[in-house]
């Protein structure tokens, strides 16, 4: 088949033809049906019961379809609960629904006081000095995070694309996850505590924390990790956390986010992507978490982030941060698994 033929043998859908050919191609389909048919009644042919697995059958959908049908499946099972706060709730919680119908804490994030943010306001204002460094990473970062990680481990559509449509899906469940935990915290972005901050990019109009962007990117590069090594652990060194780490700061640096904000976005993100792992594999572990940004700081003055205290983080170090809390035993998401399965055998079999 040639190529101009591939590229129409899918029926031509009206919204692929170039522009004002849409109505064009209805008509010739129907003079054509009109000079082939003619005024014969159709005949039906006989038919069986489906015989694919519903994993296959989701293979055959268009891409938003099987979208809209894997992000359901995964956010069925992670209730938010928060405690009322008319200025917006100090605790929420992401809960996880366990294979025995109960349900736990993936992760539950405290939100730090307004004088902490307002404190760590002058902190972001220092982080503009590097703003003419990192702005064509900043703008870029606004658009997508995918190339700078396809970067340190290639991801290529012709090459990778179950892996890729995996960590498509990864990125739409932690955008609604986030999202969820920013209305309920309701906390503040940089610019409403000084007029000097001035992003060099437009504020986002939803509140500030977890970071979206530093959820992501600790989501991405968790993922990328445990697809080579089920067992692997996030490691602060890893170039795929330190450029999750970048990502992060690159927001603080451009003027829309506190350093705390990062940490639970870090945290935010970890989790996620174990849990998604965890439903589709149930060998692998998932634990409860908890950031307290009550408690991110140091002795009481504004806290950073960086590589230095990721990786305090990691050990169990950071007052603020517990990161393997009470196992959890998510239930079993069939269809993600069968897309986790082929994004693994495209691992197994990159050196071909």
């Amino acid at each position: 088949m040639s190529l101009f033929h591939a590229k129409h043998a899918k029926h031509a859908k009206s919204d692929d033809m170039p522009d004002g050919q849409g109505a064009l191609l209805s008509l010739a389909l129907m003079r054509t049906r009109d000079a082939i048919a003619g005024t014969e009644d159709p005949q039906g042919r006989g038919g069986s019961p489906a015989m694919l697995a519903p994993g296959a059958r989701l293979a055959r959908l268009d891409p938003d379809h099987r979208a809209a049908i894997l992000l359901a499946e995964l956010s069925e099972d992670l209730p938010l609960s928060a405690d009322d706060g008319v200025a917006g709730a100090s605790s929420a919680s992401l809960l996880c629904r366990q294979a025995d119908g109960t349900c736990a804490s993936l992760v539950r994030i405290d939100r730090p006081d307004l004088v902490q943010f307002r404190e760590a306001a002058a902190m972001v204002g220092h982080y503009a000095e590097l703003r003419p460094d990192r702005a064509p990473e900043i703008e870029v970062q606004t658009h997508g995070l995918m190339p700078f990680f396809a970067a340190i481990r290639p991801l290529e559509p012709s090459r990778n694309p179950a892996t890729l449509e995996m960590l498509a899906r990864a990125m739409d469940l932690t955008t609604a996850a986030v999202m969820r935990l920013k209305l309920a915290l309701a906390c503040p972005r940089p610019t409403q505590f000084s007029d000097l901050i001035q992003p060099m990019i437009a504020c986002p109009s939803h509140p500030t924390l977890p970071s979206g962007h530093a959820t992501q990117a600790f989501c991405l590069a968790t993922l990328l990790t445990r697809l080579d090594d089920p067992q692997a652990p996030p490691r602060a060194d890893d170039p795929l956390f330190r450029l999750a780490c970048r990502i992060a700061v690159n927001r603080t640096v451009a003027g829309v986010h506190f350093p705390a904000d990062s940490a639970a976005g870090a945290v935010l993100g970890m989790q996620l992507a174990h849990y998604m792992l965890a439903r589709a594999d149930p060998a692998a572990t998932a634990h409860g978490a908890q950031f307290d940004g009550r408690l991110y700081h140091d002795g009481g003055a504004v806290r950073d982030f960086h590589y230095g205290i990721l990786a305090e983080m990691l050990d169990d170090a950071d007052p603020a941060t517990r990161l393997r809390g009470p196992a959890l035993a998510p239930r079993p998401a069939p269809l993600w698994a069968t897309l986790v399965a082929r994004a693994r055998d495209e691992r197994a079999d990159r050196w071909s």
